[in-house]
């Protein structure tokens, strides 16, 4: 693959577009979107080893509420680890006590660059939410079974959110066993 151009199409305050013509063996030139988005992270909280911790929050381009694990940006110069804590401090008012990173994955590399990194914690405190002024959250914590039975009917369709469950559910059985 070769790089022919770069065009910036749109700059905003969580995305960035560009379309960058490439060319691959075949010769012919390719125009692909690309949505630029800052890296990510997902924290998965589990109060007890068969539960987790989720937050509802109204998500405007799919137009409802919906409960996701907990999730953000984050700033520059900030670990996955930092970033996590944070997030679920501002979003729960939990306070981690240890944060470790499980793996990074891209949520749409079709048409994004956003990476996320998916960390865990381990034993929190909880404390006020300290939410952005544009978010209404609300957190509640889910027995494992229930979040797998949501998923089957379509009632958790955020993929974040699903590979997290996945995830919890693996170590719970794992645990039993």
């Amino acid at each position: 693959m070769e790089l022919l151009s770069t065009r910036r199409v749109y700059e905003g305050h969580v995305v960035n577009l560009r379309v960058d013509q490439i060319r691959f063996g075949d010769g012919k030139p390719y125009n692909v979107e690309v949505v630029e988005h800052a890296q990510a992270v997902v924290v998965i909280v589990r109060p007890e080893p068969d539960r987790m911790l989720l937050v509802r929050q109204y998500r405007h381009p799919v137009g409802r509420e919906q409960w996701e694990v907990v999730a953000g940006g984050m700033n520059r110069g900030e670990s996955p680890e930092e970033a996590a804590r944070r997030e679920l401090r501002e979003e729960t008012g939990y306070r981690a006590a240890r944060v470790g990173r499980l793996w990074s994955a891209y949520s749409a590399p079709g048409f994004c660059d956003e990476l996320l990194h998916f960390c865990v914690v381990d034993g929190f405190e909880i404390g006020e939410s300290q939410p952005d002024t544009d978010e209404h959250i609300v957190p509640g914590v889910f027995a494992l079974d229930a979040l797998w039975k949501m998923i089957q009917d379509d009632q958790l369709p955020d993929a974040k959110t699903q590979v997290a469950v996945l995830w919890a559910l693996g170590q719970h059985r794992r645990a039993l066993h």
